[in-house]
């Protein structure tokens, strides 16, 4: 479990990371440990879906890149999480600018590079946020 000192709500379960970038990647899992998440990280969208189906759902958090490999984008991942799990937040994260319209409504966009400040400030604000189950 982590605190969300901000806002007082803790976070709690695993958050899913899909970043292609095998150094962001390790970097991001670390940076979560150390701010107290659990993570499960993926470089493609269809091994984190997979994983997502075999926990059911039971996630805290989804952060995707938009520019994935195997055609499927953050979007669209986030998109499918949130028709079969809607309570899901989910942060989507793009060193290029994205579409406002491909974004689902509730997602947050965070624009690479970002700071640890920024990092810790969007996943409070995206799992404050979150809709009711």
């Amino acid at each position: 479990m982590s605190v969300d000192w901000k806002n007082g709500q803790p976070v709690l379960g695993r958050i899913i990371v899909i970043e292609d970038e095998p150094v962001v990647r390790m970097l991001l899992e670390e940076v979560l440990a150390e701010l107290g998440y659990t993570s499960a990280a993926f470089d493609n969208a269809i091994q984190a879906l997979s994983y997502l189906v075999h926990i059911e759902g039971n996630c805290a958090l989804i952060i995707a890149d938009q520019g994935l490999p195997g055609g499927m984008k953050g979007t669209e991942f986030i998109r499918m999480a949130n028709e079969r799990w809607p309570a899901i937040p989910s942060i989507l994260v793009s060193g290029y600018s994205v579409e406002e319209t491909l974004i689902p409504l509730s997602t947050t966009f965070l624009y690479k590079p970002y700071t640890l400040d920024q990092l810790e400030s969007t996943i409070a604000t995206a799992t404050s946020n979150r809709a009711s189950p």
